[in-house]
């Protein structure tokens, strides 16, 4: 036993001594020296992509076509304009991944998705429920078409899918021929573009933008230009909303009143005014979130009563066709678009001059202000 310990104590004695000397001399055991194989990044899976942007692409069809067959403000409408405008939104983001990871084309994408049929996968109607909260249990029940008034002639919440609260607008207070233009969800690249066409046609518009497009100085830029092209600049949200492009019911009535306030200040120290309206993504708001953005920071709700469907098609033309025939068919009314779409930018430019040809009048967004306050 002796012998024993007096051999460990030998060895510890000189550990230290050969450790160091080994990393300074670069030998075998030295870290420094050993190569690592580099890891291999995992090939994206281009089959997975496929399909995920397919499944967008289908149900995107199945949505589009009843939010076109079914009347506006309907349950039916109010549930396919919102999951619409949702699949578009991740329909360009899995396109986007294709591209820049698996090195597939859009024209590619584009010539498959021709030959798709429509329907909705149980995944992606799942992700709708998830997002939106259709179908939860526990929610409302019975007559869907029921509503809560929050300004009676001018607007009120109805309940779609059991329980998801969506802003029911109304534009008594426009006279026949009188238009409203509005724009969501920038500014990008084209919103300087559509807001000088705009001021051109004498158009003064209402553009609601997202706190995450102006948070750098091109967005600032973009904003001020709305601004002195005589437009109002007014809140969608931050994220449209909640994180993950979710509505504002995925957030605590606090939550949401300190997104649009942040918006809203933002808003105010870019373009130096304060503005005046808001407009929740998809149109849907608890009455708790809807009234509080009014009382505490003076946002009044907006809506819309023509839906363009914007997101829907890609064809300019096809969208122009469908706003002329919407605005004769209903004779006034506050029109929604987006001015991040190529197809947006190209019909409303034309669109103006067709409502100016047509006797139609475009008016200030002012009078969305003196509605709601009983003006």
């Amino acid at each position: 036993m002796k012998k024993t310990s007096l051999s460990l104590a030998c060895l510890f004695s000189i550990l230290p001594f050969s450790l160091s000397h080994a990393s300074g001399l670069g030998l075998p055991g030295d870290p420094a020296s050993v190569e690592v194989p580099a890891v291999q990044a995992p090939a994206p899976d281009q089959n997975a992509m496929m399909k995920e942007y397919f499944d967008y692409y289908s149900a995107l069809k199945v949505y589009s076509n009843v939010a076109f067959v079914s009347p506006q403000n309907s349950p039916a409408y109010l549930e396919a304009a919102a999951a619409g405008q949702y699949l578009r939104s991740r329909l360009e983001n899995a396109g986007a991944r294709l591209s820049s990871e698996a090195g597939v084309s859009r024209e590619t994408l584009s010539h498959i998705s021709d030959r798709r049929g429509a329907a909705v996968s149980w995944t992606v109607q799942s992700e709708l429920n998830d997002v939106f909260g259709f179908n939860v249990p526990g929610g409302i029940r019975g007559d869907e078409s029921r509503g809560v008034p929050i300004k009676a002639g001018y607007c009120q919440i109805n309940y779609v899918k059991n329980n998801t609260p969506f802003l029911v607008q109304y534009d008594g207070f426009l006279n026949k021929g009188e238009v409203i233009l509005t724009f969501d969800d920038g500014p990008g690249a084209l919103t300087e573009e559509v807001s000088a066409a705009m001021k051109e046609g004498n158009a003064p518009s209402v553009f609601f933008v997202l706190g995450r497009n102006i948070t750098g100085e091109t967005g600032r830029a973009r904003i001020k230009a709305e601004a002195a092209d005589g437009h109002s600049v007014a809140v969608h949200g931050y994220n449209h909303a909640a994180a993950g492009d979710k509505p504002f019911t995925a957030m605590s009535t606090e939550e949401a009143v300190k997104q649009l306030g942040g918006v809203k200040g933002s808003i105010k120290d870019t373009t130096g005014a304060a503005p005046k309206l808001f407009r929740p993504p998809y149109g849907i708001i608890t009455v708790e979130q809807l009234k509080a953005a009014d009382s505490e920071l003076g946002l009044i709700p907006v809506g819309w009563t023509i839906d363009t469907l914007d997101w829907s098609t890609k064809d300019p033309e096809a969208l122009f066709q469908n706003t002329v025939k919407m605005i004769q068919q209903r004779g006034k009314g506050i029109v929604l678009m987006h001015d991040i779409h190529a197809q947006s930018r190209t019909a409303s430019k034309r669109l103006v001059g067709w409502l100016a040809e047509n006797g139609y009048k475009v008016v200030s967004p002012e009078r969305i202000v003196k509605a709601y306050r009983g003006e």
